[in-house]
């Protein structure tokens, strides 16, 4: 199976190389760079100088390594000190200066956009539209329901209370036993 420089044609530059070393590549890509080393030699060169350093590096740090003694409540210490050294977003003064950062932050990206400002804020403008278009509608199908509701009420109890003295008389006794109530319950909550 030979490489195709067509599919890793940014095969021979260094990033791709250190990536390959790193374990950063897909294993399909690993594949064909693979196959790419076994026919460019300077690629090859490249990844055998570079495994040539890591293993001296790795040789002399363990030799100096033997050499440093930490003492036995090291990561304790560290730990305790690196807990008692983070504060996080605690203090209004660190929470202050987060939000005076982003809102830099904002406006160098805005002002970064130049040209391009008004479609950057016209796709949080266009929800906030919509959004309000929704809101609007619904607080309008209630009102208009609501209005609705009262004209068909109105039009009834008009003729219901005042077609008869006896249908006058059972709705101011339900209003007068509903008050009666609701000042008994008044007088409790109050005692």
């Amino acid at each position: 199976m030979k490489f195709d420089h067509k599919i890793y044609e940014n095969s021979c530059q260094h990033e791709v190389i250190i990536a390959y070393l790193d374990g950063e590549l897909k294993p399909d890509e690993e594949l064909e760079l693979e196959f790419h080393f076994a026919d460019c030699k300077p690629c090859a060169d490249a990844i055998n100088a570079h495994k040539k350093v890591s293993n001296s590096l790795e040789i002399i740090l363990e030799d100096e390594m033997k050499h440093i003694k930490l003492p036995e409540n090291f990561s304790k210490v560290v730990t305790a000190k690196a807990e008692s050294n983070v504060s996080g977003l605690r203090q209004k003064k660190e929470i202050s200066y987060a939000f005076l950062i982003c809102a830099a932050l904002v406006f160098f990206l805005t002002a970064g956009f130049g040209s391009k400002i008004d479609s950057f804020w016209a796709v949080p403008g266009k929800f906030v539209d919509q959004f309000m278009a929704v809101v609007i509608f619904g607080a309008h199908l209630v009102y208009d329901a609501a209005i609705a509701v009262s004209v068909i009420c109105r039009s009834l109890c008009h003729k219901f209370i005042f077609s008869s003295v006896m249908s006058l008389v059972v709705v101011a006794g339900f209003f007068f036993i509903a008050f009666l109530s609701l000042s008994r319950l008044i007088l409790r909550q109050n005692r």
